[in-house]
């Protein structure tokens, strides 16, 4: 029992273990604040600057470049964004041959992973698609939480992987993949796919210059930014904002309550996402200011506080409601999002999926079109 404790392979010391770099992390962040919160174009690209690597060893992949058989300045990006005194740690971006959902429609999506470690909030993980040429003229945004039960089994109390899906047929929609090679080689296949988008001076250019497409998955915010405490700065948003969803989904049928109960159940705020001046809606407009993407983006949302974040940070926004499918078993929640919420348009009325992709993608269009028109 006491190998458990205390031998160098024990709890305790690998406790202790992460201690240290919990310290070591605070000294280097403190450095970085320190020397480039008065950049003034907003992000600080920290690729040629002694943190680089301290960044990657101590923070995200805590990677050691001495174990690396390759530099990993030419796998991963470090950058500063000084105006909400965060730090992004991502990987360069991979190609990948997709289909989209429902009509399997091909297309090719540049896959980004991060992470944003934000002050008064903590570190979230996102997965961001890139479609299109997200760099000229007016772009579509879809934002969205992480929603369990909804992707994994299929849920449909609420329509959260609905709304996922359509936008997958959407970025196949406006950009559908061509000229696909005729060939039964993987390897040239690959080949091919990898040559769609190239990556020159920190930006991802598609060889088809399609309606550009930004799709970002906040995979820490499950529940609404449910993981968010006061006054901390937590270090696994992940675990604690998926414990307490699933405790509100309890509280909501052991307690016979709403969802707006359920949050409140279990002692926090609905929507934490909220709380200090919006921190979980700052990260959506952090990441598009590292992409340097377009600033005039058609907004695929409900939510007025999304909305209100972008536009605070600069962006011209112009919104539309995206409800994916509502049917019998998601008619309460939806109409809960509504009422309680204060979502958009949305409420308990019952709508396809058929409709909902046939609506979007008329509305997108006219959109794209006033834009060409101008």
């Amino acid at each position: 029992m006491k190998a458990i404790y205390n031998s160098q392979s024990g709890i305790f010391p690998q406790i202790d273990k992460f201690t240290k770099r919990i310290e070591t992390k605070k000294n280097i962040y403190k450095k970085i604040i320190d020397n480039f919160s008065d950049h003034p174009g907003g992000v600080y690209n920290l690729k040629n600057t002694e943190y680089f690597y301290d960044v990657l060893e101590n923070f995200g992949p805590t990677l050691n470049k001495e174990k690396a058989i390759v530099d990993l300045k030419t796998l991963y990006d470090v950058a500063y964004h000084s105006i909400s005194g965060s730090l992004i740690v991502a990987n360069k971006g991979a190609t990948l041959f997709s289909l989209s959902p429902k009509t399997s429609t091909p297309y090719i999506t540049r896959h980004i992973g991060c992470c944003v470690y934000k002050p008064g909030l903590g570190a979230e993980i996102i997965n961001i698609g890139l479609i299109g040429n997200i760099y000229q003229s007016r772009i579509i945004l879809r934002s969205e939480s992480a929603c369990t039960p909804s992707f994994i089994f299929g849920s449909q109390r609420c329509n959260c992987h609905h709304q996922w899906q359509v936008s997958g047929e959407l970025a196949a929609f406006f950009n559908p993949a061509d000229k696909i090679p005729n060939t039964n080689s993987g390897e040239e296949f690959e080949k091919w796919v990898q040559e769609q988008f190239i990556y020159s001076m920190d930006q991802h250019i598609p060889i088809n210059n399609g309606s550009g497409m930004v799709l970002m998955h906040i995979d820490t915010q499950n529940g609404m930014g449910s993981g968010y405490s006061e006054d901390e700065f937590a270090f696994d948003l992940f675990n604690r904002a998926s414990l307490r969803h699933r405790g509100e989904y309890s509280a909501e049928q052991i307690h016979q309550t709403t969802m707006k109960g359920g949050f409140e159940s279990i002692g926090v705020l609905p929507d934490p996402r909220q709380e200090n001046d919006g921190v979980g809606y700052q990260i959506t407009p952090i990441l598009l200011d590292w992409l340097n993407c377009s600033k005039d983006l058609i907004f695929l949302s409900n939510n007025k506080d999304k909305i209100k974040h972008l536009e605070n940070s600069g962006y011209n926004v112009t919104r539309i409601k995206t409800i994916g499918m509502v049917n019998r078993a998601g008619a309460q929640e939806a109409e809960q999002r509504g009422t309680e919420f204060g979502h958009l348009d949305i409420d308990e009325s019952e709508i396809t999926f058929q409709q909902e992709i046939k609506r979007l993608k008329q509305e997108i269009k006219e959109q794209l079109e006033k834009e060409i028109a101008c």
